[in-house]
């Protein structure tokens, strides 16, 4: 029988450099493999979750006599923006609920004098808005200060420049006059006269009526006649 030449040795030896050299590479490069994985899982942890589409806000349609109110001001003082028109409405409606007055009267009244300028100052010295004096104004905040958080002896007259605060008072001082003359024409005199002036003239038998009164009434027939173009 013939003897076959033996080959296991050499190819021991070239399996023995192979997996030397696997092994080497694996050595060299197992450390930068590893470092690459974290860095991977380090920039996935740190990748924003998707964000989610917000649902639309719906807002919340305003009150139908509010949109009224502000249609009438804005069509007076279109150049206020629309922030302040909406504070001037909704203080109107608010102090009007809570004195128990037509708000349409006090815009009628706010035309007349003032035509809606918050910054009006009459030549006998009346501000604001809705005109009040200086010295009725502070009476009135020795009154109400503490309901609005204001203090009486902090008054000055350039607070009435302020619409809001204006309004606040003058529906007020309009209550006040409602309930002591029970009479709207009268109520509405004793605005522009004064009480203790047209309480004289009453006593007197003296003529009351007045230019202003009649503005005053015949614009507040005309709001009371306005529908909103949406209405």
């Amino acid at each position: 029988m013939e003897k076959r030449p033996e080959k296991t040795l050499p190819r021991t030896l070239v399996c023995g450099v192979f997996y030397t050299r696997l092994l080497t590479v694996v050595v060299l490069f197992a450390p930068a493999l590893l470092t690459f994985k974290s860095i991977s899982e380090q920039a996935a942890a740190a990748r924003p979750a998707p964000v989610e589409a917000a649902p639309g806000v719906v807002e919340k349609p305003r009150p139908r006599e509010l949109v009224r109110m502000f249609s009438l001001i804005k069509a007076h003082r279109p150049q206020a923006s629309e922030e302040e028109t909406w504070q001037v409405a909704e203080v109107i409606l608010e102090e009007c609920a809570k004195r128990k007055i037509d708000p349409l009267l006090v815009l009628a009244l706010i035309e007349v004098e003032s035509g809606f300028q918050p910054a009006a100052v009459s030549p006998a010295g009346a501000r604001g808005i809705m005109q009040i004096m200086p010295d009725t104004a502070r009476a009135l905040t020795r009154r109400v200060g503490r309901e609005y958080g204001i203090r009486p002896a902090a008054f000055t007259p350039e607070a009435l420049d302020d619409p809001l605060f204006n309004i606040r008072l003058g529906v007020y001082y309009l209550h006040g006059l409602k309930n002591q003359f029970q009479d709207l024409i009268l109520t509405l005199s004793a605005y522009n006269f004064g009480p203790v002036e047209l309480q004289s003239r009453l006593d007197n038998n003296l003529d009351y009526s007045s230019e202003f009164t009649a503005a005053v009434l015949d614009a507040y027939q005309r709001y009371q006649r306005y529908q909103h173009p949406s209405s």
